[in-house]
């Protein structure tokens, strides 16, 4: 199969990683790859326009039940604010 020439407006991206997905696994294997090789250049693509992958299309009305300190990757904990064993500190 022979592609056409790229159009004037594209763009060649170069990358060590391409991740197709921008959901939960997606993201955290991106987490994961960057906190094992910090050097790695990674593309994350996905068909819709925020993170959150099928979550956002199929369960919009989900929402979290549990302070958010308790989501997220490993490397960047989610919450505003903790105390210091670490817990979320919720504004009154």
């Amino acid at each position: 199969m022979t592609m056409p020439p790229p159009a004037s407006d594209d763009v060649e991206i170069s990358c060590d990683y391409l991740v197709v997905g921008a959901g939960t696994s997606g993201m955290s294997f991106v987490d994961t790859l960057l906190t094992e090789n910090a050097t790695a250049t990674v593309v994350l693509v996905d068909r819709n326009s925020r993170p959150g992958g099928h979550w956002n299309m199929a369960y919009p009305f989900v929402r979290l039940h549990q302070p958010s300190c308790f989501y997220g990757m490993n490397s960047l904990p989610l919450g505003k604010r903790r105390d210091r064993w670490g817990r979320e500190v919720f504004d009154a």
